[in-house]
């Protein structure tokens, strides 16, 4: 449990026209750079627009200390629907497993902007009980397929939250991180991953 062998950084400046997200892996030594440009008709010159804010981000393996952003996160996600599961339960199950899944934050002691993890469905648990009963009342017509898949294979619960304001390259490393974890880990044998996620719809 601790940092991952990976690093972030965002550099951004106060008028936010210039953004900019780096992701370097210390083992595949492969770097992922962003740039958000936004052309902005009003003069902030005189507000310090080209001063320069560094926000460096590293990966860590979910703790304790994450338990309350990570149930935020979840409820922020999930909105009015969140009172249908245990989410405090789900984030237990999370922290249950440190070896699986990653954070992401400025250092080992702040609240996580996002995180990755993937859960069993063939864990006892009341938690995956009810967020598998959720995902088939809301998959409509499919609801039968998604059932009998649930039911008849080993599916892993693929959970992926960051705030609003973090930058979804992020998502990338995490991912990959995962997959490599799953791999060296006994009883994650997935044969099918859900990814459980909020959908908007008009």
């Amino acid at each position: 449990m601790g940092e991952k062998r990976a690093h972030a950084s965002e550099s951004e400046s106060d008028s936010e026209s210039d953004k900019q997200l780096t992701h370097t892996d210390n083992e595949s030594n492969r770097q992922l750079t962003h740039t958000d440009s936004e052309e902005d008709g009003s003069d902030n010159d005189s507000m310090g627009s080209n001063e320069i804010v560094n926000v460096d981000f590293e990966f860590f393996d979910p703790q304790p200390i994450d338990f309350h952003a990570m149930k935020r996160m979840f409820e922020g996600s999930f909105g009015d629907d969140s009172d249908q599961f245990n989410t405090s339960a789900l984030v237990d199950l999370i922290l249950s497993q440190p070896s699986i899944g990653s954070t992401v934050k400025m250092d080992d002691d702040s609240d996580p902007y996002a995180f990755m993890t993937a859960l069993s469905t063939r864990r006892d648990s009341e938690p995956i009980k009810q967020v598998c009963e959720y995902l088939v009342r809301k998959a409509g017509p499919k609801a039968q397929t998604l059932s009998e898949l649930l039911d008849k294979h080993h599916v892993g619960l693929l959970f992926s939250e960051r705030v609003i304001n973090m930058p979804p390259q992020v998502v990338v490393p995490m991912l990959r991180m995962l997959m490599t974890e799953l791999e060296k880990e006994d009883g994650f044998d997935f044969e099918y991953f859900v990814l459980v996620c909020s959908m908007y719809s008009e």
